[in-house]
Order: C-alpha cells, then sequence, then structure tokens
C-alpha cells in the first residue's frame, strides 16, 4: 500500500489556503488547512504532516512562537515558509535553526514552483 505523503496548509487568507489545498490535492498529497497558528498547533499532533506551508504573517502566535511549540511537541515535519516579507540570509539561518525549516516563498509565488518546492523535500 503507497501512503501519501501529507501537507497542512496554514494560511489566514483562506481563498489562498483553499486554492493550496486544491492543488496539494491535486499532486497527490493529503492535505489539511488551518486558518491560523492556534488551530495549526492544535491539528498537528492528530494530522503528522510531512510538510507544512506556513504563512508568516497571521494573526495568534508567531512564527518563532510556532516554530518553538514544535519542538517542544517533538515534532519534525518539514517546513516551508509563505511570506510577503524578503528575509535575509541570517534571518533564514536563525528560523532554520530554531526549527525544521527547509525553504521559503514569497507571495505572490508561482504555483509550479510551490508544487516543486513541496517535492523536493517531501522526496528528500
Amino acid at each position: 500500500m503507497v501512503t501519501m505523503a501529507r501537507v497542512m496548509v496554514v494560511d489566514d487568507e483562506e481563498d489562498l489556503r483553499n486554492l493550496v489545498k486544491m492543488v496539494m490535492e491535486k499532486e497527490g498529497f493529503e492535505v489539511e488547512g488551518a486558518e491560523d497558528g492556534n488551530d495549526f498547533l492544535e491539528k498537528v499532533d492528530r494530522f503528522q504532516p510531512d510538510i507544512v506551508i506556513l504563512d508568516v504573517m497571521m494573526p495568534g502566535p508567531s512564527t518563532k512562537e510556532i516554530l518553538q511549540k514544535l519542538r517542544e511537541k517533538g515534532v519534525d515535519s518539514k517546513i516551508v515558509l509563505l511570506t510577503v516579507v524578503r528575509f535575509s540570509s541570517e534571518e533564514i539561518k536563525k528560523l532554520s535553526e530554531m526549527g525544521n525549516v527547509v525553504g521559503y516563498m514569497t507571495k505572490p509565488f508561482d504555483i509550479p514552483e510551490l508544487v516543486s518546492e513541496i517535492n523536493k523535500h517531501i522526496k528528500a
């Protein structure tokens, strides 16, 4: 039996979350959505995603707080950040050290590029 990789899409913009969810499902992933950091932290243990697409600017806990809570819970899902903010290489390095951040993409993003980024880390 082949197991589908699990992807969790965390974004407070419902249209964007639903679009990414639909695209990832079309790619053959099992997908769960979360509307903010608190919703994500409530769902992550039950869903156990292989990779998380995490919006950086949302209501609730900051990205750093979310990464810290994931580490405390022992969650080892890979994380790709989505952001309207351009990070410096130093900021990315700091976030990567806090959790399993494997990449980031700026909004607006190219759908094929996002799919490629997710596939790259799922198969790694």
